[in-house]
This record gives structure tokens, C-alpha cells and sequence, in this order.
């Protein structure tokens, strides 16, 4: 079955490849907010995450998305108000969650879901055309994106791709 989660992954890939980062940091930085998103939305406060400028007041419980351990080599970045770490491999950056590497291994769960690879390429053209529409300025900012590009569409592709694909 198709979710929220995978619809999620497809659009914050395509969102980053719009972008201008490589394939294989799209690759991880869609899991690494797909998986951000997820544990806001279910309070999982277990990760802390560095938010710039945020409106938020300040908790007690923080999202922890740093590996803070004694071997870490501290490479971190600034994607449009948040603060990642990362590892360098091949000269790509693989986004770290905590000390679990977003990376092509997850993005490939997401495609698993779409049973075959000419599924998940239709889905993928199709979601290409939808973030097309989109200006760079609403896609460098996560809060216009998560409102404008995801929440609109997110039940509409899940319930269409589960019908055309899992027959539901």
C-alpha cells in the first residue's frame, strides 16, 4: 500500500532535484523529511532539531536530529532554516537522522511500495508536473511547501495510486 509517507518522499525529491541537489542528495533529504514530518506529526521528540527564526516558543521537548557521538566529524548544513548533518560519501552528502544514514537503501523501501519500477516512474512524472507549477521560493520554504504543494495533495495521490496500483 501507498501512504502519506511515500507521497511525501516523491515530492520532497522531486522538490530537491527542482532545487538543484544531486540525485543522491534529493535521495536523502526526501527521507530525511519525510521522516522529520513523520515524527512531528506523531510527537515522536525523541530527535532535536536546530529551527532558525522559528515562532515556536521554546520547549522542553526538542527533535533531536544530531548524532552527538565522539567520532562524529560535525559536517553539518543549513537547508532553508534547519540544521543537518551529514556524512560525505563519493562526494555526496547522505543526510544524517540521528545516527541513522538517509540514504538510497530507504529511498528504495519508498519504491518497493509502488510494486514495480514503471509504476513508480509514472508516479514520478506525474508528481515532476505537479512541483513544476510551483515558484523556487515556495519550495525553499518548508512550511509554504508542507501547505501548498503537500497538504493539497497528499490523500488525492495516495487514494489514486493505491486504486491504479494495489487495485483499492
Amino acid at each position: 500500500m501507498i501512504g502519506r509517507f511515500q507521497v511525501m518522499s516523491l515530492l520532497q525529491y522531486e522538490r530537491f532535484r527542482k532545487l538543484g541537489f544531486s540525485d543522491i542528495e534529493s535521495k536523502s533529504l526526501a527521507i530525511f523529511f519525510s521522516t522529520f514530518y513523520a515524527c512531528l506529526k506523531n510527537r515522536h521528540f525523541a530527535y532535536n532539531v536546530k529551527i532558525k527564526n522559528s515562532r515556536k516558543k521554546k520547549s522542553n521537548k526538542n527533535l533531536e536530529i544530531f548524532n552527538n557521538s565522539e567520532n562524529n566529524n560535525n559536517n553539518r548544513v543549513d537547508i532553508f532554516g534547519i540544521e543537518l548533518q551529514y556524512e560525505k560519501e563519493n562526494n555526496e552528502r547522505i543526510f544524517l537522522f540521528g545516527k541513522e544514514r538517509m540514504d538510497d537503501r530507504k529511498f528504495n523501501n519508498v519504491l518497493l511500495r509502488f510494486k514495480t519500477n514503471e509504476n513508480f516512474q509514472k508516479c514520478l512524472k506525474e508528481i515532476r508536473e505537479y512541483v513544476d507549477k510551483f515558484p523556487i521560493e515556495i519550495l525553499q520554504n518548508h512550511n509554504k511547501f508542507f501547505n501548498k504543494v503537500y497538504k493539497p495533495v497528499r490523500d488525492t495521490f495516495v487514494e489514486k495510486w493505491n486504486r491504479e496500483i494495489w487495485n483499492e
